[in-house]
């Protein structure tokens, strides 16, 4: 079952847009291997007025905090460019 997390995170990107590590409380976290995006369509047609936007942009990806046991998480890119850790898979 993953843990909501739901943590402002600064994240860093590789030179093609991939985040290849990311802080959260205050640990560098490295991402392992290839992140995977996924797009979630958002109910837009549900709110009021024009959507400004459709997809939520997702990225799965396992991560390691120095030589501990790696995890999987999702992380989220906001609308205005913030990445949130969303979920911590375990």
């Amino acid at each position: 079952m993953p843990q909501i997390i739901d943590a402002p995170v600064d994240v860093e990107l590789s030179p093609d847009g991939d985040p290849r590590a990311f802080i959260w409380n205050r640990f560098e976290h490295t991402v392992i291997g290839q992140p995977q995006a996924v797009f979630k369509r958002t109910r837009w047609w549900e709110n009021e007025g024009t959507p400004t936007r459709i997809d939520t942009e997702l990225w799965r990806l396992d991560a390691s905090r120095g030589g501990e046991e790696q995890h999987r998480y999702d992380l989220r890119r906001g609308i205005d460019g913030s990445w949130t850790l969303a979920l911590d898979w375990g």
